[in-house]
C-alpha cells in the first residue's frame, strides 16, 4: 500500500507546487499596476522609448549641424558679395579701359560716313586746272573758268601799285 500512496503523493505534490506557481504568476500580474493598466509589454514599450530618444537625439544632431551650417554661411555671403561686387567692378572698369583704347569712333570702319567734320576735311572737288580727278564727264572744268582769279588779281593790283 506505500507503494501506491507513493505515486499519488508524487502527483499530488507537483499539482499543489504547480498551482502555487501560478498562483504566483497571477498574483504577480494582478499586483504589478503599470502591467495591469497598460496591459502590454514593458520591455517593449521601453525599446520603443529608447529608439524614439535616438531618433530625437539624431534629429537633434541633424539641425545643430545645419544650424552651424547655416551661421557659417551668414559669415562667409557677406565676403563673396563684396568679392563679386569688386569682380565685377574690375571687369567694367577693364572694358571702359579697352573701349577707350580700341574703339574709338574715328578707328570704326563707317566713320567717314559718320564723321560730322567731314566736308571740312574733304578736300574740294578741283584743286587745279591740271588735276588728275576732272575728267570731261565730272563737270569740274568749264571754259573761261579761272582757280588762279584771286592770286591774278593780286599780283596785278601789286604791280599798279609800283
Amino acid at each position: 500500500m506505500y507503494k501506491l500512496d507513493i505515486p499519488l503523493d508524487l502527483k499530488e505534490t507537483a499539482a499543489i507546487e504547480r498551482r502555487r506557481r501560478a498562483e504566483k504568476e497571477r498574483q504577480g500580474r494582478i499586483f504589478n499596476a503599470k502591467y495591469r493598466q497598460i496591459g502590454i509589454d514593458k520591455e517593449a514599450l521601453n525599446q520603443q522609448i529608447e529608439d524614439r530618444d535616438w531618433l530625437e537625439e539624431l534629429e537633434q544632431k541633424r539641425a545643430d549641424a545645419c544650424a552651424k551650417d547655416a551661421i557659417r554661411n551668414d559669415k562667409i555671403t557677406p565676403l563673396l558679395e563684396r568679392r563679386q561686387e569688386y569682380d565685377e567692378r574690375e571687369n567694367n572698369r577693364a572694358l571702359n579701359e579697352f573701349r577707350a583704347l580700341h574703339q574709338q569712333p574715328s578707328a570704326q570702319r563707317e566713320w567717314d560716313l559718320n564723321d560730322p567734320d567731314y566736308l571740312k576735311k574733304d578736300m574740294p572737288a578741283r584743286v587745279s586746272d591740271d588735276d588728275p580727278r576732272c575728267c570731261l564727264s565730272s563737270l569740274q572744268k568749264f571754259q573761261g573758268e579761272d582757280l588762279n582769279s584771286h592770286a591774278r588779281k593780286k599780283y596785278q593790283q601789286e604791280q599798279l601799285r609800283e
